[in-house]
């Protein structure tokens, strides 16, 4: 339990670097190109 309170107090200001997915960035940018190809259609 103590190594668990040190963690997570290391971590308490770094949630948006932490949350931050890079596969989720790369997949809304797929998506988007996907919906503007399809409009000039």
């Amino acid at each position: 339990m103590e190594k668990l309170v040190k963690f997570t107090l290391l971590i308490r200001d770094r949630s948006e670097y932490l949350v931050d997915r890079y596969s989720e960035r790369k997949e809304s940018a797929e998506e988007f190109r996907m919906r503007i190809d399809q409009r000039s259609i």
